[in-house]
């Protein structure tokens, strides 16, 4: 069963349309075994009243023929009573005094059963018996002579065949009633349901509308009660959303506007703080060169030339961080990236007296990435690590592969950083180094977004700090 069936099956017009349909049917069907039980019992009921009538008065109409033993008419008076009554007497006898046949009428294809003779002795009143194999009632009755007492017995036959078949046109009749009833209570629930649900449907698609970002979207108004005020609601609800949605936008951009100027302005203030300093040292140099009027020595040559480069190398980090190079990416062992890291800063790290172990995952695969960067980040942290171990220490450095990342983790012994510092050292221009710039950690957490992955640090005073590298398996 495809979505779209299940969908329409499970929806609530079709199951309130089932309900009542269901109800319908079920009410019918039970109004209609009610109707038919009672029409039974009253058909019934007249026809046994009806058989104990002709007993009467037959038992009254027979005494003189019964004590004169007038055998043919008794049988008359039997056979015209069954021509009277136009077929419901199926059979007739009468019986003596001693419980003997005297006389008997019937159909000619009817079998009369037979009547024990020691219950009719003891019969002193109408006695009715069903017989539902033959579908009749039989009904005996003694014969009562004033002043003789009991002179005989009369026994009817009265077929049930009449009320067979005027129950089964009732079933008929019952049986098209239902199916017009219920035909109709179906075509009303249908129309019921689709008037009752259908501003409940526009609801849900109006829902739906809003889901997909369409704010602001407005139902129809129909229905009554609370129906109403639900389409009311919602289309209220649905315009200070958007109003609410568009004044989060405003506000928004108008925060990242900020952000932006703001962001603008340290940044500014730091490159101008760090080009500053060895400006200032040339200029000192140079009024005081103008002032003695004695030409620049090689001591001095050698400081503006110092201040010079330190300049050109704060400019290109921040170009680096600015605009960054494109880049092309190629498939990388970065357990080779991390090993020639370490081969570079193992002698600086050696004259420290820093212990280098190295725990990488052999199991780690290639990535696509830009080797240069990925090395200027593993190389930038490894001199921050050795810094911070001027007094030895030892560095650490895993690598591990799982959840389709690999993860790369440089861990240090050294001092620690605080805590208060530890929330801005991948801000430009923060140090806590006299010769430092502040762009390294934020040039490295630029490349490594770039990548698509992440650089986390965990950090405490005086007990070292770890750097967690992740990068995507597919970048």
């Amino acid at each position: 069963m495809s979505i779209s069936w299940k969908r329409q099956i499970n929806s609530i017009a079709v199951r309130i349309s089932l309900s009542i349909a269901v109800v319908v049917a079920a009410t019918t069907i039970a109004v209609a075994w009610l109707i038919l039980h009672e029409e039974r019992r009253v058909l019934e009921l007249e026809l046994q009243r009806k058989g104990a009538y002709l007993a009467e008065v037959i038992s009254h109409q027979i005494i003189e023929p019964l004590l004169y033993e007038e055998r043919h008419t008794m049988y008359s008076l039997l056979q015209s009573t069954m021509k009277t009554e136009k077929g419901i007497v199926v059979f007739a006898e009468v019986y003596g005094a001693d419980g003997e046949v005297i006389v008997q009428a019937k159909e000619v294809e009817k079998t009369i059963p037979v009547l024990d003779k020691k219950i009719l002795m003891r019969m002193s009143s109408a006695s009715l018996a069903s017989d539902p194999l033959l579908q009749i009632f039989d009904i005996s009755l003694p014969v009562v002579a004033k002043g003789l007492g009991t002179v005989g017995y009369i026994r009817l036959g009265i077929t049930k065949k009449f009320l067979i078949e005027t129950l089964t046109e009732v079933k008929k009749k019952l049986y098209l009633l239902s199916s017009v009833i219920v035909l109709s209570g179906i075509m009303a629930g249908l129309w019921m349901a689709r008037k009752i649900i259908r501003p409940v449907l526009m609801l849900n698609q109006g829902v739906q509308r809003v889901g997909r970002g369409e704010l602001g979207a407005k139902v129809d108004v129909i229905g009554v009660g609370e129906i109403k005020e639900l389409s009311l609601a919602f289309n209220e609800m649905s315009a200070r959303l958007k109003e609410s949605v568009d004044a989060i936008k405003t506000a928004q951009e108008n925060l990242v506007r900020t952000e932006k100027l703001y962001a603008l302005g340290e940044f500014s203030a730091g490159l101008a703080h760090e080009i500053k300093n060895p400006l200032t040292s040339v200029k000192m140099l140079m009024q005081a060169a103008k002032e003695s009027g004695k030409p620049f020595c090689t001591t001095d040559i050698e400081i503006i030339e110092g201040e010079i480069n330190r300049i050109d190398r704060i400019v290109k980090e921040f170009l680096a961080f600015a605009r960054p190079a494109k880049t092309e990416r190629i498939a990388t062992d970065i357990n080779e990236l991390v090993k020639e890291v370490v081969t570079l800063s193992r002698l600086k790290l050696e004259q420290s007296n820093i212990t280098v172990i190295e725990r990488l995952d052999p199991a780690i695969p290639m990535l696509m990435v830009d080797p240069d960067g990925i090395k200027q980040v593993f190389l930038n942290i490894v001199l921050n690590a050795g810094q911070a171990m001027e007094q030895g220490g030892v560095l650490t450095v895993n690598s591990t592969s799982g959840d389709s990342k690999v993860s790369v983790c440089i861990h240090d012994t050294g001092t620690g950083i605080s805590e208060e510092n530890l929330k801005r050292i991948f801000d430009p221009f923060f140090t806590t180094k006299e010769d430092g710039t502040g762009m390294g950690l934020a040039i490295a957490y630029s490349i490594i977004k770039e990548h698509g992955g992440d650089i986390m640090v965990d950090s405490m005073p005086d007990e070292g700090t770890m750097v967690s590298i992740l990068l995507p398996v597919v970048a």
